[in-house]
């Protein structure tokens, strides 16, 4: 498993902090962009939004994946029905807390799609039916700082724009937050840190080629 430190990773911004070792994984990141590569070349309009998922308060379901692969299942099966071809990267995380947290990308026809409120609507639905609780606020749409200043969560990637350019490594750099290497590690024995939609080979082996 590769950490890099650097500000770019193959051409394309990252979050990382050197000084203070935060990096991200690389493996990830190749998963990342290979979702971010193949919805844009399928669609020449993608929308891509980031979600937080996280349990309820004296929750006490099961610390393995079982519920974001039921909640996934459920998800993309939705979007999928409704002709949204969507496409998506999950990470777990864990510090300190009982339970485990997941980050979630999904990528969207844009053409079917203009904003992401049908998104975080049927996450809410979703996770509240996988944790079977009502609790408010277990879905996060990453759109505020910890300052609660206003932070772009969603972007819209149109392959013909002129500054498509500029979007996508403005998307690149917001997604790899889902690589940061902080808080990942504390999974149980044989089960995933991540998981993500199948992307054709082509794609997948140029990224991890890095070309």
């Amino acid at each position: 498993m590769d950490i890099t430190f650097e500000r770019e990773y193959k051409g394309n911004s990252i979050l990382t902090n050197k000084e203070n070792q935060q990096g991200c994984r690389t493996d990830i990141l190749d998963k990342m962009k290979s979702v971010i590569d193949h919805t844009t070349q399928k669609h020449n309009n993608v929308l891509c939004s980031r979600l937080d998922l996280r349990y309820p308060k004296d929750y006490n379901g099961p610390k393995n994946n079982k519920d974001i692969q039921v909640f996934m299942s459920k998800f993309i099966k939705y979007f999928k029905r409704n002709g949204y071809d969507p496409h998506y990267l999950w990470v777990r995380e864990q510090s300190k807390e009982k339970h485990q947290h997941y980050h979630l990308m999904i990528a969207v026809n844009g053409n079917k799609m203009q904003f992401p409120h049908q998104l975080r609507k049927k996450a809410a639905e979703h996770w509240a039916s996988t944790v079977k609780s009502d609790q408010q606020g277990l879905v996060c749409h990453c759109d505020r700082s910890r300052q609660g200043d206003f932070q772009h969560s969603s972007y819209r990637l149109r392959r013909n724009a002129p500054d498509f350019d500029q979007v996508y490594d403005d998307c690149h750099k917001r997604c790899s937050y889902l690589a940061k290497e902080n808080t990942k590690g504390y999974a149980p024995k044989r089960h995933r840190e991540f998981g993500y939609s199948r992307i054709p080979k082509s794609i997948d082996l140029k990224n991890r080629n890095g070309c």
